[in-house]
């Protein structure tokens, strides 16, 4: 989600993660000693848009998560008809301001789209938890926790995805994952540690710059093992994401038109098999302004026919 380009502003083992059963019955548990209406819901647009949030806890590091919950207009949970999902970083952020634009977006397009927005742990500030839970290696001298993605992407796929196919009936071959700055970094991580995770991952100014670039290191013991990477990835940018000098922040904020448009290019360069992917630079908008047309470019790739 969007927020301050320079390292110390952002608060945004390659292979598979295995899952665990233990993991998804015990967050079933946990569940129920939280009641619903204990938990607060972000304030939304108003729009015609249904929203609800759901406790689910991780049981292995004791936070409490929230999700917050779209269905589409007629969804029946007694019929077997599989959905497509939508998930979204921030979503404690990004769900009550984009939710009237995706649900104007897939109604129009008669898509029965559930979308799921991924709450920051409770108790925390949203720059705690994004930076811990969305970053994949440590920063030990900035007095903050960084590193957490992979135990983050852990309880994702053991808790989250289990919890949302069950309760919402989601076809797990139609998972969209999208996230924005520090979370399309986390995008970026889980599409070259288990890809399968998600058919779709939109990716928007992703912050590649992040521990020395990170990310590419991940990319290359990914590549050591992999000719194939089976996923559609659709990545955008702001034109206005240039570096430049801004006087308020004492200094220059990344270029992060150049690393998106390289890291499209280091993709495509390696010929995975299965891999498809699009690029775009959105023109005259910045860091946060690129956000909702960013979602928009995303899901319209996403429901073209073979995608």
């Amino acid at each position: 989600m969007p927020h301050d380009h320079r390292d110390n502003a952002h608060a945004g083992n390659p292979g598979g993660i295995p899952s665990a059963f233990g993991i998804v019955v015990a967050a079933f548990f946990l569940l129920l000693l939280v009641p619903l209406s204990a938990v607060a819901m972000p304030e939304a647009k108003q729009c015609g848009a249904k929203t609800d949030a759901v406790p689910l806890p991780d049981p292995v590091s004791g936070r409490g998560y929230q999700l917050f919950v779209s269905l589409p207009q007629g969804f029946d949970p007694a019929s077997p008809v599989l959905h497509p999902v939508l998930f979204l970083a921030d979503g404690g952020r990004a769900f009550p301001r984009h939710i009237c634009e995706i649900r104007d977006l897939t109604e129009a397009d008669k898509r029965d789209l559930v979308v799921i927005g991924l709450g920051y742990a409770d108790g925390e500030s949203l720059e705690d938890s994004r930076r811990r839970d969305y970053t994949p290696t440590a920063q030990s001298s900035t007095g903050h926790v960084y590193g957490g993605s992979a135990a983050y992407q852990t309880y994702l796929k053991d808790v989250v995805i289990p919890f949302v196919d069950a309760h919402y009936h989601t076809d797990p071959a139609r998972r969209i994952f999208w996230g924005h700055s520090y979370g399309g970094l986390l995008a970026a991580t889980i599409l070259l540690r288990d890809p399968a995770m998600f058919q779709t991952y939109i990716i928007g100014s992703p912050s590649l710059w992040y521990g020395s670039r990170a990310i590419l290191e991940i990319e290359k013991q990914f590549a050591a093992g992999h000719q194939s990477l089976p996923a559609n990835v659709f990545l955008y940018v702001g034109g206005k994401e240039i570096r430049r000098y801004e006087a308020d922040r004492h200094g220059f904020t990344k270029d992060m038109v150049e690393d998106a448009k390289s890291f499209e290019q280091l993709l495509t360069s390696r010929h995975y098999e299965g891999l498809k992917t699009k690029f775009t630079i959105i023109p005259d908008k910045d860091h946060v302004t690129s956000v909702g047309p960013g979602i928009e470019w995303g899901l319209r790739l996403a429901f073209q026919p073979g995608s």
